[in-house]
């Protein structure tokens, strides 16, 4: 009995080491968050949910993120590395794999561009008028303009969700935080 065992390609080379940077990059962010958040100036009239509650928070999730992509790596390398044996005497079964020998899986999957550029453009769209518009109107521009890039055609539904979610953020940053979010030209009314 034979086996064959055919080399690793580049791609799944690169992939193997892309997960791993993906992994290391969102604890280098997590560790950034956590020490910037633990040098805050923090008033001492502050309450148990300041504002360094939701960093630490989110530090802290993004270091147990960074573990669970690690530890998923290194749970699927070896299936990886022993799927290209097989035995001489099985017939072969028919895995999807072309005459090169790369499955549909190996090759990254294309990027429809047009939705990518709408949240870039609604993003910055967003963040252009922020000041001028204030948070209820951007915010709901933003909201829309997701909504609409991901696939969102029923206009006033969403324009409606939009307004909703953004007065909703914007009564949960003044009451439950006690922050202000930019008014814009709604200044003189809200």
């Amino acid at each position: 009995m034979t086996t064959t065992t055919t080399p690793r390609s580049p791609v799944g080379g690169r992939k193997a080491r892309g997960e791993l940077i993906v992994a290391g990059t969102v604890a280098v962010i997590a560790v950034v968050v956590l020490v910037r958040t633990a040098a805050m100036d923090v008033p001492d009239n502050g309450s148990f949910l300041g504002p360094q509650f939701f960093p630490y928070v989110v530090g802290a999730l993004l270091l147990v993120l960074s573990a669970l992509l690690v530890v998923q790596h290194l749970r699927r390398a070896p299936a990886t590395e022993t799927a290209g044996t097989e035995s001489a005497d099985d017939e072969p079964a028919d895995d999807g794999k072309g005459a090169a020998g790369e499955s549909e899986s190996d090759t990254p999957p294309a990027i429809d561009w047009k939705p990518f550029g709408l949240v870039a453009a609604t993003l910055v769209l967003h963040v252009v008028l922020l000041e001028p518009l204030g948070w209820l109107i951007a915010g709901a521009g933003l909201f829309f303009g997701i909504s609409y890039a991901l696939g969102g055609r029923n206009v006033l539904r969403d324009l409606g969700v939009a307004f909703v979610m953004s007065a909703v953020a914007q009564l949960a940053f003044s009451a439950g935080l006690g922050m202000a979010l930019p008014a814009g030209i709604l200044g003189a009314v809200v």
